[in-house]
């Protein structure tokens, strides 16, 4: 099955599913649909990030890129010489969730953030603005795109933002001795079950119960569906919710264990 067909039938199933915030009667997750999900405020932050955004669709620079996880095949890895408008086009999120990114971010309050796929540095402008104090660390597979990413850091004035280059597989426990715990991750690079599970095992012994864990397509393919089950099952893991796009995971305390699907 291709991963269209997969997705179109996995979409269907989430509407099938999907609750609205009229009926959640966990408290937690209901202030998160209406002060979060829901927020409707025009930030002063998005006409920036935005903007950048736009420019990055219009650059028709030529970029080398490299592809560790699932677009690599049945290779470790395959590059790819691309205009940066389709790169920032193939890989940014849409509008709405990376303004939900931005909300995120900013209603979690992180102190200390990770985030998985750079790209061009787009998802990440999004998340550090939400929380311009916190020490974020982000990471990139293409050493082209993660210096975009910086030239993209530099033109918003975030600071305190550092792009590690490298595989994931490789650099990542290098990454995870510089932090002393982690307040906000975004799972957004290879797409494949095995390493998507792998990162998430070795970033819990550092999330604590206030962290916010963010995996994007969750249901992208079979094997993303698969490891998106085996982390909800995860005795650490307290609260889920399914938005399609992200799975966000909670590690609160005190509360009875549940899995949402929302649609709001």
């Amino acid at each position: 099955m291709s991963n269209m067909l997969f997705q179109i039938k996995q979409y269907i199933q989430f509407l099938i599913k999907a609750q609205t915030r009229f009926t959640i009667h966990s408290p937690f997750v209901y202030n998160l649909i209406e002060q979060v999900f829901r927020d409707h405020k025009i930030y002063p932050e998005y006409a920036q990030l935005n903007q950048m955004k736009n420019a990055l669709l219009k650059r028709r620079s030529v970029v080398e890129t490299v592809d560790f996880g699932s677009g690599a095949g049945n290779s470790k890895y395959k590059t790819k010489r691309l205009p940066l408008k389709e790169i920032v086009k193939q890989r940014s999120q849409h509008k709405s969730r990376l303004e939900l990114l931005y909300r995120l971010s900013k209603s979690t309050h992180p102190e200390y953030i990770l985030e998985f796929g750079t790209a061009a540095g787009v998802s990440s402008a999004y998340i550090k603005s939400g929380a311009p104090d916190s020490k974020m660390i982000t990471m990139e597979g293409c050493s082209g795109l993660a210096a975009i990413a910086q030239e993209v850091f530099q033109q918003l004035n975030l600071s305190n933002i550092e792009v590690e280059v490298g595989n994931f597989d490789v650099i990542l426990d290098d990454v995870l001795k510089k932090f002393t715990r982690l307040d906000f991750v975004f799972f957004d690079g290879n797409h494949r079950k095995e390493p998507t599970l792998d990162y998430f095992y070795k970033c819990l012994p550092l999330a604590h119960e206030n962290t916010l864990f963010i995996f994007d397509d969750i249901h992208w393919s079979p094997e993303m569906r698969e490891s998106w089950e085996e982390i909800k099952r995860s005795d650490e893991v307290l609260i889920t919710i399914d938005l399609f796009w992200f799975g966000l995971v909670f590690f609160r305390k005190g509360i009875e264990k549940q899995d949402f699907v929302i649609r709001y």
